[in-house]
Parts: structure tokens; sequence; C-alpha cells
């Protein structure tokens, strides 16, 4: 049973909670995940899942190496490892071997996965609908590029301080 004291705290905290930016972004997150879990799997993409979406992403921008991928998306090597393995086998990357390290592997985007961008390009904007129906056009675009600008200061900060895992 709550004191007096917890309960006050707890009542005030109950009426901050709707507008915590945290709690809204992680539940935004997690909407996000199930829809396009669900969407993809509809789709033909069933094999495919959102946190392979931020390796994808990754590698598109330029071949590299398993350390590299996992110091960028902030995983182990070892986890990075079993997820690159999983997209090799489904065709999404290609792995080489480094001339200049017989130890490492270059990785790659591949046909497949440029084509997986070309239909994710359409389900973004599926799910950019779906908000359009919940807040408005004009809230959206707002939301939008809030999280743009937002998005693009804290990765101009990671790059003065460096990734950091």
């Amino acid at each position: 049973m709550l004191d007096k004291q917890s309960k006050k705290k707890l009542d005030k905290y109950m009426e901050r909670k709707r507008r915590n930016l945290c709690r809204g972004l992680y539940i935004t997150y997690r909407h996000f995940n199930e829809w396009a879990e669900k969407k993809w799997k509809e789709d033909g993409w069933g094999d495919l899942r959102p946190e392979h979406l931020r390796l994808i992403s990754i590698i598109s921008l330029e071949q590299v190496n398993n350390n590299e991928l996992a110091k960028r998306a902030r995983v182990s090597k070892q986890a990075m490892s079993k997820m690159v393995n999983d997209l090799e086998q489904q065709g999404f990357v290609d792995i080489i071997h480094d001339p200049n390290d017989s130890r490492a592997k270059i990785i790659s985007i591949s046909n497949k996965g440029v084509t997986f961008f070309e239909y994710f390009t359409g389900s973004s904007q599926i799910f950019e609908g779906m908000c359009k129906e919940k807040i408005g056009d004009k809230k959206t675009a707002q939301l939008i590029d809030i999280l743009s600008e937002l998005t693009e200061k804290i990765l101009e900060c990671e790059r003065k301080e460096g990734v950091k895992k």
C-alpha cells in the first residue's frame, strides 16, 4: 500500500507521463516494429526483421567489415556476426574476404538488399500516411521535421565525439 507521499508522487508522474518524450519515442518505435514485421511478412519479406534494417542501412553506405558494423550499430561483434550471417543467407548482403586481412570479411549490400530499400521507401510512406490519419498532415510534417533535425544533431555529436558503444 502506498503512503500519502508516494501516492502524491505517483499522481504527479501519471500527469506528466502522457507528454514524456522517451515514452512517446519508445511507443512509436514499438508500434512501427510491430506494424513493419506484419506488413513485411504479408508482402513476402517475412525473414527480415526491423533490427536488420539498421544493419542494412549502414552497409548500404559503403563496404565495411564486421567490427566496424558492430561499432556503428552499437552491438557486440558476435551479435553483428549473427545478423550478417542471417542477411547473407537470405541474400540481402554479399560477403567477400578482405584482401588486406585474411581473417576479415568485407560486407556489402546485394541486389536483393537494394530491392528491399525500394520496397522500404514505399512501406515508410504507408506508415507516414497512418500517422497523418492519426494526427493530421501538418502535425506529421512537423514531427518529421523535428525528428529529422534532432537525428542530424545527434549524428553530428556522435561524429565529433566518435562512435561509442
